[in-house]
């Protein structure tokens, strides 16, 4: 194995545990999901996107996690573009009625 595939798989590594760590513990809740997840803007810029913990756990089956124009994830353009060009079929999003359902002021 060469160093550099070494790095990358270390860094996929601490990416993915520290999504899971730093998100239940550092940022805010924007959805009343009843757990501890929330959204983190520098986790999300580190992970391309997952960082918006709090959106993933009020919505999983949503493609895309940075729900707000200004919640950078590049995850879902990369979804959208294989959406554009037929290679991704079905891409699910929350609806208004949801959103609503799961807001704190519901």
């Amino acid at each position: 194995m060469r160093s550099s595939q070494g790095v990358r798989i270390i860094w996929v590594y601490h990416i993915t545990f520290l999504v899971n760590s730093v998100s239940h513990v550092w940022g805010k809740q924007a959805w009343n999901t009843g757990d501890l997840s929330k959204n983190n803007w520098w986790l999300a810029l580190l992970t391309l996107g997952d960082g918006w913990h709090n959106n993933h756990h009020a919505f999983e089956y949503s493609a895309r996690h940075g729900l707000k124009w200004w919640q950078f994830d590049l995850t879902w353009y990369v979804i959208k573009f294989l959406q554009v060009i037929g290679l991704a079929t079905e891409v699910k999003l929350p609806s208004q009625v949801h959103k609503q359902r799961m807001a704190f002021n519901n």
